[in-house]
């Protein structure tokens, strides 16, 4: 087999799957932007999506059967092709596999298909888990999974950290706790590619859990990443489709009130209609202080793979204090959106029962914190619904007053999802609720337990990858709608963001 590529003047590839021996691409430049709509291939290829960053060319090709007599029921193919625009050779399958990030990750082509499905894991089976990302997030997240080592026989067995601080110190921790030195790899790839582990947690910078996450999926890996699952849109897309793709690999998002008892009575209580017709939704979530700023003097350049950490989003030199407040810089984070909108559009989502924002307007600028910061200090967003009402979310670093407030208005009264009691409260004279309900949930396995418990059942977790999905795309709204001042919408079934 080999695969030939073309480039296109734009620095998009056209790939072609040929059967037998080496055959040269038929030229392909009726158009500067590689039109897909010609897809004169030998092979039935269903549904290919190409993204082209720069030169760096990714082309996710799914459900593809080979017209040699070989059928591949499920394929994930990813090819990364760096080099000149208008260069066109052939690549043998051995380059292929060694070039690739999937080749990295153990593609294998033959008559069983590509990218065997992963299963679920039995009860008597230890759960191999590998690290991606070692910092103070995931130092709480290896903590609440070692709690489960021996109640749900798991175990952490591998590190990947771009800076040797935190990688060392998640070395050490994991031999305390097991017994033995974890694996240290170099990159997230290649423990992606290593066969040993079941599984990865990735709690890594903003925008790189969309693409650590895609890769980990197409490479067999159930996994718990963080929140938020994408910033950008094309970013939350290509994940979504590599999802859908594989739906026997298991995601648990980390978005964990959705562990929570009291949110998910609070959701019962909405669905029953006791407070009405709603059309109103406040959410507040306040802090006094400039946020994210955090002592970068210790980082040294030799201690860091800078290449790494910029995933080619950027190009710039060196610069520990990026580096480690990268929450307050473009394009690493989108700052409050990112951080802190995506949890609670997310627990809003989930008490409403709904999914998707119909469009979105938004402010934010940075107010009161003149750091260098170039995301908002100050952020406010109007979200309205398909099931009619709207959402108001808000948050400013220059006063934490009232902290953090979820409340839902309706015709029969006030739901406080920060005091968890509902109440006639502001309802119609006659309809209103007449006294005051507690709103209190069953005790539920945490956040980390039910996405262990879930690996093993196969069966999906409380906050799927599609939930994710969800509340990625609630924040690139609100982002755009900041950044052009205009009203974004949401198209569900073609996946689009238009601006009116």
């Amino acid at each position: 087999m080999t695969l030939v590529y073309q480039m296109c003047s734009s620095g998009a590839a056209l790939i072609r799957v040929l059967t037998g021996k080496n055959k040269a691409a038929p030229s392909s430049k009726s158009s500067p932007r590689c039109n897909t709509k010609d897809r004169s291939l030998n092979t039935d290829i269903s549904h290919i999506i190409y993204l082209c960053v720069g030169s760096k060319i990714l082309a996710v090709v799914q459900n593809l059967a080979l017209a040699a007599g070989l059928q591949y029921t499920q394929a994930n193919v990813e090819l990364t092709i760096l080099g000149d625009a208008m260069n066109m050779r052939e690549i043998t399958r051995r380059e292929f596999l060694s070039a690739t990030a999937v080749g990295a990750a153990g593609l294998a082509l033959g008559s069983a298909g590509i990218l065997a499905p992963s299963r679920a894991q039995g009860a008597n089976e230890r759960l191999r888990v590998g690290v991606i990302g070692a910092g103070e997030r995931m130092d709480t997240l290896m903590k609440e999974f070692n709690r489960l080592k021996d109640s749900h026989n798991c175990e952490l067995v591998a590190v990947n950290d771009i800076w040797t601080v935190n990688r060392d110190k998640a070395v050490k921790k994991i031999a305390d706790w097991y017994g033995f030195q974890p694996k240290v790899y170099r990159t997230y790839e290649e423990m992606l590619a290593a066969k040993d582990i079941d599984a990865v947690m990735i709690g890594t910078a903003d925008f790189q859990h969309a693409e650590m996450l895609r890769k980990a999926i197409l490479a067999g890996k159930h996994c718990y990443c963080e929140k938020p699952t994408a910033n950008t849109l094309e970013d939350a897309n290509a994940l979504i489709a590599a999802a859908e793709a594989n739906p026997n690999i298991i995601v648990q998002v980390g978005t964990q009130r959705r562990s929570e008892g009291n949110f998910q009575a609070a959701a019962e209580f909405i669905k029953s209609g006791a407070l009405g017709k709603i059309a109103r939704v406040n959410v507040s979530w306040n802090y006094y202080g400039a946020r994210w700023i955090r002592d970068h003097s210790m980082v040294k350049m030799q201690d860091v793979d800078w290449r790494q950490f910029q995933m080619g989003r950027t190009n710039r030199p060196f610069d520990s204090r990026v580096f480690r407040q990268w929450r307050i810089y473009l394009p690493y984070s989108t700052g409050i959106p990112c951080q802190w909108m995506s949890h609670m559009v997310d627990a809003v989502n989930l008490v409403m029962g709904t999914s998707f924002p119909k469009s979105c307007v938004a402010m934010g600028d940075t107010l009161i914190w003149k750091d260098e910061r170039q995301n908002a200090d100050t952020f406010e967003a109007l979200f309205e619904y398909p099931e009619g009402f709207i959402l108001n979310y808000t948050t400013g670093f220059g006063n934490d007053a009232p902290g953090t407030e979820f409340k839902i208005y309706g015709t029969k009264g006030t739901l406080d999802c920060s005091s968890w009691k509902a109440s006639g409260a502001g309802g119609g004279k006659d309809i209103k609720l007449s006294e005051e309900i507690d709103i209190k949930g069953e005790p539920r396995p945490d956040h980390m337990c039910n996405w262990v418990e879930s690996v093993r059942s196969g069966k999906q977790p409380i906050a799927t990858v599609m939930n994710g999905y969800e509340h990625a795309i609630a924040v690139v709204m609100g982002v755009r709608a900041q950044d052009t001042g205009r009203r974004q919408m949401f198209d569900p079934a073609t996946r689009t963001i238009s601006q009116a």
